[in-house]
């Protein structure tokens, strides 16, 4: 028996020899394209093949004569022709183009925001200029510099396209135009009054996900959301996989690249498509991303982030034309990038303390923003610490042998009884296909609650308890029977799916228990817990305090935040002194390499018990 991964589902079967991906991927209830009925003959069900391609048959006739040679040697299959002819590990991701979807993944796309002033970098202009004569001679660009200079505008530099262009707009539109601007550059010129039309975008890159607000500057609002996997999951899970990946030879960073460049260029058409406004009329981008995410946007070296003393290429700002990196929008639009802090702390990190304002208050807070790498802040307006560590993706739900992210058929909570018997919610109230990582965290806090497992997360001996058994990978806990399940086979909770997420709680533990000692902080001492990211607004509060993921504290200080990545990004792009305050809490916050903390280790021991070994 093989074992199939299924990204970016994070979805595992078994598969037997001589078995095709796409009977693998029906038998896992995920159904692709495959409009031929799996016979090779339309070459919609392509994969990508991500690790153990020798487990694989060569590809067939049918396969090449679908897929290009270039194709082929990146991992790309048809799900229908590719058979699992040895056992191993096979690990596959379905292309967008290949997804038929079963219902919209759970994804937090909003987040809390401390309210700004509205003062975009964007602003308009509308003019009547006087027609040229012979009496008067001022050049196009004078005359438009005249009749702004009246209404108080000062142009300090004029995009080349913008000359360009300006003769004929002018002559068009009869001399009555709108200036764009973007601070005291004139960066468009438009024919008639186009005033009411002003767009940005705010764009968070996720590890896993992409988050996309289509904002009007005008009113202040986001008229439109959405959100899609992050492409460059078919090259690892985490991010020194695909740091790997991207120095493995000749273009494979652009490749990393142009992947999140092309999806995002896909939110964009969605967007302007649902809205029904021309893309012509964005005309800024702020985007926020972890240091990696930043670095594969602006298609940065990535070599030196990944080894000590992991410096990134740059901290500040960064500004570039849209254009530039391949982005829809006006011609002259700007793409704005929040400052990193160092590490793995990056733009995200930034945007998510501008976000919640930790650094204009005076009590002790922490901020966990939890995912395959989680950010922590320590800390008030006096002293603010800040680490990254890479939590791993088993709270994503990788790892476990049923664990899956938040989509439709995902148990998504867990509560189970002291008679050992056990209630769940699904996604959709659809039948169970797997479990998600805050339901994993909901059984191991059930399981210890209850005195089913031990701090070290093993099961106790002899509880005569109908749903423990000992399975394949130690002791197990099943939440559903196969004969209820849309899988045909029983859900477990395993030791190992115990162990991996024990593991990550560790490492985020341990990272908060060594900034909150290095700043002198006590639990008692804290006044709030903000949780933020999408997993962190999915965990119980309870549950994650019982594991010992978050300090013992009254749980109402545990305040979810949702993706305060995302609204950081909005307030910059809605505000101007928003922007100034993301490169001071750069220049305040202090970033702490853990590896270098000599009580690093020792914490991070003790925080692989549950929920904490106390010395």
């Amino acid at each position: 028996m093989a074992l199939l991964i299924i990204e970016p589902y994070s979805v595992k079967v078994e598969v037997k020899s001589n078995s095709t991906i796409l009977h693998a991927l029906l038998l896992a209830g995920i159904k692709i394209q495959s409009i031929c009925g799996g016979f090779g003959a339309c070459g919609k069900d392509r994969i990508v093949v991500t690790k153990g391609l020798k487990y694989l048959n060569p590809p067939t006739k049918c396969e090449r004569k679908w897929l290009s040679e270039e194709e082929l040697s990146k991992g790309y299959r048809l799900a229908c022709q590719a058979k699992v002819i040895a056992d191993g590990v096979v690990s596959i991701f379905i292309p967008m183009e290949s997804r038929i979807r079963l219902g919209e993944m759970k994804a937090i796309v909003n987040g809390f925001m401390r309210k700004v002033k509205l003062e975009p970098m964007v602003r308009k202009v509308h003019v009547v200029l006087p027609k040229p004569s012979l009496k008067d001679l001022k050049s196009d660009y004078e005359r438009l510099l005249e009749a702004l200079k009246e209404r108080g505008v000062s142009i300090h530099k004029v995009d080349l396209d913008v000359l360009r262009s300006l003769p004929h707009i002018l002559r068009k539109s009869s001399w009555s135009v709108t200036a764009v601007l973007w601070g005291n550059e004139l960066i468009s010129i438009e024919p008639g009054d186009t005033r009411r039309e002003v767009y940005g975008v705010a764009i968070d890159i996720g590890s896993s996900k992409i988050t996309m607000h289509l904002v009007d500057l005008v009113s202040g609002k986001v008229i439109f959301h959405s959100f899609l996997e992050n492409p460059q999951l078919a090259y690892g899970e985490d991010i020194v996989s695909r740091i790997t990946y991207a120095i493995s030879g000749k273009n494979k960073a652009e490749e990393l690249h142009k992947l999140l460049i092309n999806a995002i260029n896909e939110l964009i058409n969605v967007a302007v498509k649902q809205v029904g406004i021309d893309a012509r009329r964005i005309y800024e981008f702020v985007v926020v991303g972890n240091t990696a995410m930043h670095h594969f946007f602006l298609n940065l070296e990535t070599r030196y982030v990944s080894q000590a003393p992991y410096p990134p290429v740059v901290r500040r700002t960064v500004i570039v034309k849209a254009k530039e990196l391949g982005i829809i929008g006006n011609l002259g639009a700007r793409v704005t990038v929040l400052p990193v802090i160092g590490g793995f702390v990056g733009a995200d990190a930034i945007a998510d303390a501008l976000a919640t304002g930790i650094l204009k208050t005076e009590d002790e807070v922490l901020l966990l923003d939890i995912g395959t790498n989680t950010e922590i802040f320590v800390g008030n307006k006096h002293h603010m610490l800040v680490c990254s560590v890479p939590s791993g993706p088993a709270l994503e739900g990788a790892q476990i042998l049923f664990g899956m992210k938040a989509v439709y058929g995902a148990i998504e909570s867990i509560k189970i009884y002291p008679d050992g018997e056990v209630e769940y919610k699904v996604i959709n109230n659809a039948k169970p296909r797997g479990i998600t990582g805050s339901a994993v965290i909901d059984a191991i806090a059930e399981l210890y609650r209850n005195g089913f497992i031990n701090s070290r997360g093993k099961f106790r001996k002899n509880l005569g308890l109908n749903r423990v058994r000992k399975g394949k990978y130690g002791y197990e806990y099943v939440i559903e029977w196969g004969k209820k399940t849309a899988i045909g086979k029983d859900i477990v909770i395993t030791e190992k799916d115990i162990s991996e997420v024990m593991l990550a709680k560790a490492a985020i533990r341990s990272g908060v228990s060594v900034l909150m000692k290095k700043l002198g902080i006590k639990e008692n001492d804290l006044s709030n817990i903000y949780l933020a990211g999408t997993f962190g607004s999915r965990i119980n509060p309870e549950n994650a305090i019982t594991i010992g993921m978050i300090p013992p504290v009254s749980v109402d200080k545990v305040k979810f935040v949702g993706n305060t990545a995302i609204a950081g990004a909005d307030m910059a792009l809605l505000s101007i002194s928003s922007r100034k305050e993301a490169e001071e809490i750069k220049s305040k916050v202090r970033y702490v390499e853990l590896s270098a903390e000599p009580d690093f280790k020792r914490e991070y021991v003790n925080s692989l018990y549950l929920p904490y070994k106390e010395e």
